[in-house]
């Protein structure tokens, strides 16, 4: 009994302690099962042993009523086992969030400090310009043109100046203090990015080699990271630190993150491994055919939909009254057995469809969305410094050539300058928007919930579908959970594209007729994919109901 109530513990600290936070895989499809991810995940947790006898006593005929005991005692034991390996892969995405928060809290202050410094140079050059080519019409009106031509020269050269100092800041900035401070060292230590301090049932997944693949999951990360970064994983010193470091580019905090999120998504994919193996280990509640009469329940109507979607109706009525009853047998034991094995295999197939849209977050926000506005401000500010220096250079010219009395020329100059100003500042109006982005990946998760029936791999799971086509239990119209999802998306007008076009949908899906992203587009399937996370997330509350009822 004391094994037991361990167990729901466990389960319960599964539930209420989520990912805290949301690089991921380019290419996410919905989740496999599989007997040979099943017994690498038994191998890794040390379990193969009583699972590979639980699945001979499951196979022999009559063996499930002879050794009933036995079978509760294996399955308990592996469960429990499962149980450590999911804790210790929520461990490892924590550990990664926190250094994942504060890596891009210090970028995202350093890039508020550069942006407020850009505007200052630019607010500089505007007030140089507008101050000194006030001066020089008005020393032309009074004939004093010398001074004029000096203002004209004075005014151009100082806006070169600025314009190159800028520059050359932007070149070399970086955030200073970066090192996490001493009161977070239990927390974060910003060490290298590598797959060192692992909890030993990740390092153990990291080492497996997943299927199809001649390398381990380790090696694998490291040489997709060569291929796309360039980084040589072997020497630490590469893998973008910031431990004792004073300062840290945007560039090299940025690379920080995206190694980051790479690591966080490799460790989540543990989730699939002991999801595959708790199928595998499924059975009736011991064999025993149970009695289709339920007895009575007091449980909420949360508990009720996991139980009916579970499908446990029956195991979990028998199992409260025995335990109104006080009656302590085996029965009791397999029964309660039984359903922790169930509730937690229904916890990891939504932590593993959550796992899945956590995947398309993090790349449509750390990565598409990233590039498409660090794309945008790079050559917005490369269209402003070269106005300026456009400006500035034909000024100095003009300038000169007003002190050498050619008059007409330098008029020349302004209006080729303006010309050429008019010209970029139009071509500003167009870099506002961004450009464009190649789609690289499939369909997301949005493409289920907006009804345009993706292929099967990129669908979520039968019983994730079943969650979603389901009425929440504090639903008073009879809709289910997409339909709703759906409706508020539309009302609440949470994005601002037209969800009743079916390009629209497309598009925020990524579906294969959809071809290149736009700031826009990417910014509103981030809304949809945070709102999508949050419902499946709710199953929780609802396991954490049974559970409550079920003591």
């Amino acid at each position: 009994m004391l094994r037991n109530r361990i167990l729901s513990v466990f389960l319960c600290w599964l539930i209420v302690s989520p990912p805290v936070f949301a690089y991921t895989n380019t290419n996410t499809v919905s989740v496999g099962y599989s007997k040979s991810d099943a017994m690498e995940a038994a191998e890794i947790i040390g379990a193969r042993p009583q699972v590979e006898r639980l699945l001979l006593l499951q196979k022999e005929a009559g063996s499930t009523d002879n050794h009933r005991e036995e079978i509760t005692l294996l399955k308990g034991t592996v469960v429990r086992k499962i149980y450590r390996g999911v804790l210790e892969v929520r461990q490892a995405c924590n550990k990664t969030d926190l250094e994942l928060a504060y890596t891009y809290d210090v970028m995202k202050k350093e890039a508020r400090r550069q942006q407020l410094i850009d505007s200052l140079f630019n607010l500089a050059i505007f007030a140089n310009l507008s101050t000194f080519y006030t001066m020089e019409p008005f020393a032309r009106i009074h004939k004093k043109f010398a001074k004029s031509a000096i203002f004209t020269t004075t005014g151009s050269s100082v806006g070169a100046l600025l314009t190159t100092t800028s520059k050359v800041h932007g070149r070399f900035a970086a955030a200073s203090h970066v090192a996490p401070p001493r009161i977070l060292e239990d927390l974060i230590d910003g060490a290298p990015v590598d797959t060192r301090s692992m909890p030993p049932l990740v390092s153990k997944f990291l080492d497996g080699t997943a299927i199809g693949s001649a390398k381990c999951r380790r090696e694998e990360m490291f040489a997709v990271w060569k291929k796309s970064y360039g980084i040589d994983a072997s020497k630490p010193e590469n893998l973008f630190g910031i431990a004792g470091k004073n300062r840290a580019s945007i560039n090299y905090l940025n690379s920080r993150i995206l190694l980051l999120w790479s690591l966080h998504t490799y460790v989540q994919d543990f989730d699939r491994e002991l999801l595959s193996l708790l199928k595998l280990i499924r059975g009736s509640a011991g064999g025993q055919k149970i009695d289709a009469q339920s007895c009575a329940t007091d449980y909420t109507t949360g508990a009720c939909e996991v139980v009916k979607l579970l499908k446990i109706n029956s195991q979990v009525d028998e199992l409260i009254a025995l335990r109104k009853s006080n009656t302590e047998n085996d029965r009791r034991d397999e029964l309660e057995t039984y359903i922790l094995e169930r509730t937690l295999e229904g916890a990891l197939e939504v932590q593993v469809a959550a796992d899945k849209v956590d995947e398309e977050l993090n790349y449509n926000y750390h990565i598409i969305l990233a590039q498409l506005l660090q794309r945008r401000a790079k050559w917005l500010q490369y269209n402003y410094n070269l106005n300026f220096l456009q400006s500035s250079i034909l000024g100095i010219v003009a300038g000169r050539l007003y002190l050498s009395r050619e008059a007409f020329a330098g008029d020349q100059m302004f209006v080729i300058s303006g010309g050429i100003g008019t010209g970029l500042t139009t071509l500003a109006i167009m870099l506002n928007h961004g450009g464009w982005r190649k789609v690289d990946t499939g369909p997301n998760s949005l493409a289920e919930i907006l009804n345009l029936n993706p292929q099967e791999e990129y669908r979520f799971s039968p019983f994730v579908s079943s969650f979603l086509n389901a009425t929440p239990p504090d639903a008073t119209d009879g809709k289910s959970r997409r339909e709703i999802l759906n409706e508020a998306w539309k009302e609440r007008r949470l994005t601002c594209m037209n969800l009743d076009k079916s390009k629209c949908k497309e598009a925020l899906a990524a579906m294969p007729s959809h071809k290149y992203d736009t700031i826009k587009l990417v910014t509103n399937r981030v809304i949809l994919l945070h709102s999508l996370k949050k419902e499946l997330e709710s199953f929780h509350n609802e396991v954490l109901d049974l559970l409550r009822a079920t003591e």
